[in-house]
Order: structure tokens, then sequence, then C-alpha cells
């Protein structure tokens, strides 16, 4: 940058005070994005009641905890009334009122669930469930299971024909084997916000440092003077200390907002975004700290 020079009339007055416009420092703002993508695998639909007062779920004489996880999953997870159960799919498919199991009946029929079920659909982000250990049984791996069992009881033939025909043609019946948590589960609202920011901002959570091209050039006309590397190497090192610091950001921010309680929806990226910026803060200044030992 040229030297600025400036030319003001000055009086004999006292303190007197004229301000001088200079040159605008000339700043380059990168973003940088870290995006939570959802969906990746794909989704599940399952539908679950809307009311503790529904009649179905009272019949079922679930504990109170249960009933939380059926009817607020997108809160509290997803978990099968009999995780130590060992009934098998087919059973499962048959009746699951008669057999408690650990599986959870779902659709792969996204956004609107099998049209056999009524109540509140919700949706399970299918490699964020595989990623907290659940275990999903196919379409396929069900009839399979079925066409087994007929050929076992031959007397549920008619019956087991039936099943198939609903779970291959209406329900695409896939079950979940295991607990979902929170944050795999998006309700229809709460996926349309955060699908809706992903597409259109590619971001869920966003960080922003200010990368100062003033600061790099002054570090540059610095290191020419000096004949010495060290000025723009400290500089770099500061700058690229802020990255860093933004990227542990993204993971602390979510972790804060994780033990506050908000795992899902729009409080998630609140939270993330806080994170991110006032650690990636600590990593600038940490970064800036180290680099003063280069000089």
């Amino acid at each position: 940058m040229s030297d600025f020079v400036s030319e003001a009339k000055t009086n004999t007055t006292a303190n007197s005070k004229q301000d001088i416009n200079g040159h605008g420092m000339p700043a380059i703002v990168h973003f940088f994005i870290v995006t939570d993508e959802i969906g990746k695998d794909g989704f599940l639909v399952r539908k679950i009641y809307a009311s503790p007062t529904d009649p179905y779920l009272v019949a079922k004489n679930l504990p109170e905890f249960q009933i939380r996880h059926e009817i607020w999953p997108e809160k509290y997870g997803m978990r099968p009334v009999d995780p130590k159960s060992g009934t098998s799919v087919a059973e499962h498919v048959i009746s699951s009122r008669k057999y408690p199991s650990d599986y959870l009946s779902t659709s792969s029929e996204f956004p609107n669930g099998s049209p056999r079920f009524d109540g509140k659909a919700v949706y399970i982000d299918i490699e964020k469930a595989k990623a907290a250990g659940a275990k999903l049984v196919s379409t396929d791996e069900i009839i399979k299971a079925l066409e087994e069992y007929k050929a076992k009881f031959p007397k549920t033939t008619a019956k087991i024909d039936q099943l198939i025909q609903w779970v291959r043609d209406i329900d695409k019946e896939v079950l979940v084997k295991g607990s979902v948590p929170a944050n795999a589960i998006f309700t229809p609202r709460s996926y349309a916000v955060t699908s809706g920011i992903v597409r259109g901002l590619k971001v869920v959570r966003i960080f922003a440092i200010i990368y100062t091209a003033y600061d790099l050039e002054q570090a540059g006309q610095q290191s020419i003077q000096q004949n010495s590397v060290k000025p723009i190497s400290r500089e770099v090192i500061r700058q690229a200390g802020g990255w860093g610091g933004a990227m542990a950001g993204a993971r602390i921010g979510a972790a804060v907002g994780a033990a506050c309680g908000i795992e899902t929806g729009p409080g998630a990226i609140v939270t993330g975004a806080i994170g991110g910026i006032i650690f990636c803060t600590a990593g600038y200044f940490g970064a800036d700290w180290i680099a003063g030992y280069i000089q």
C-alpha cells in the first residue's frame, strides 16, 4: 500500500482537532461454513401417538417414561417397548401388541409413511440412527422372515400372505432394532426448518472469521524490510489458528447445546453458532500468543 499524504489547514487555537479521512483499510471477510448434513442416507417415517390420552396408547398400559418416548421422540428419543425382548421379526410384524419387542416399525415411504396407520409422522435420520447403534431390517428381510414363519406354520398362510402384501406394497415397512437418539429424529416442522437452511444457505452452523488483507500486507512488508520470513509466518499462523479455533468451536458449540438439552431443530443451530464464535475467538488469540514466539 502506498503512503498516505493529506493536507489540512492549521490554526493557533490550543488543542484544536480536525478529522482527516484516510484510505479505507482493505479487508476480505471469509465465511467458513460447517454443514451438519441431515438425511445423508435418507429418512424413515414412523407414525406416533399425538396425545397421551389416545385410546390405543392407553390400552397398552405403558409406564410413564415409555409414554414420553412414544409421544415426544424428538425430545426424549425413540425406545422400543421391550429392549430385552427375544421376539422375532415375524412375530413383531404379525402383532407388536401381542409380542412386545425390541423393534420399531417404520416406513421408507417418505414423507407420509404408511397410509394404513393414523398418527403424527416423525422422521428418522437413517445415518444418525445407525451411528447411534440402531440396526435396520429391510423390507426384503421382513418378507423373508414372514415366508420362513409361514413355512413353519402352514395354517397361517392366508394371514402371512396378506401381511407380505401390505409390507411390500403399502407400508414399505422397515424395522429399526434398538433405540434412536433424539438428535436423529425430526418432526415435519423441524425437518422443514433445518433442511431449508441446509438447502438455502448450505449451512447449519456458521462461523465467521475476519481475514484481514491489511495485516497480511503489513506483515509481508515487514518481511521484505527485515529480510526475514518471520513476520509473514507469524501472521499466517495467527490467521490459520483462528480457522482452527472455528472448527473446534463447531464441536464445542454443539456440545454446549446438547448439555443445555437442546439437541435438535433450530436450537442446535443457535447454540452451535454461539459456541463456534466464542471458541473461534479463543482460537485466534491462542494462535496469536503462540505466533509471538516466532518473533
